[in-house]
């Protein structure tokens, strides 16, 4: 888990940081007041870009059996598909949680 952004009104730094949370393969960031957890949440979603190379990144390792391959030149091993298969990770994560819920976003910061 990522550390809490302490500087509350600095969304662009918070938003920067989720970012590279998430690049580092981080799986949550903690927050310490409500009004951040949008921008947390909405950094851990995927792209649709993302989700449509992960995708195929999987639909590709198991039509050549776990081995080797390209994607549009592309040398995707073991690595590149673990990467994948964290990218359609965070979908599920991701998919039934509203951006801009403030009820939620109440309860999740009295958890963290």
């Amino acid at each position: 888990m990522d550390s809490v952004h302490l500087d509350i009104p600095d969304v662009a730094g918070l938003i920067a940081e989720v970012r590279d949370a998430v690049a580092l393969g981080y799986t949550a960031t903690a927050c310490i007041h409500p009004s951040q957890v949008p921008y947390i949440r909405d950094g851990y979603r995927p792209s649709d870009e993302e989700v449509e190379w992960a995708r195929r990144v999987v639909d590709g390792s198991a039509e050549h059996r776990g081995g080797v391959f390209s994607i549009e030149g592309q040398m995707i091993d073991g690595p590149v598909l673990r990467q994948a298969e964290v990218v359609l990770a965070r979908v599920v994560a991701t998919q039934n949680i509203p951006v801009g819920d403030t009820e939620q976003e109440s309860d999740a910061s009295t958890t963290r």
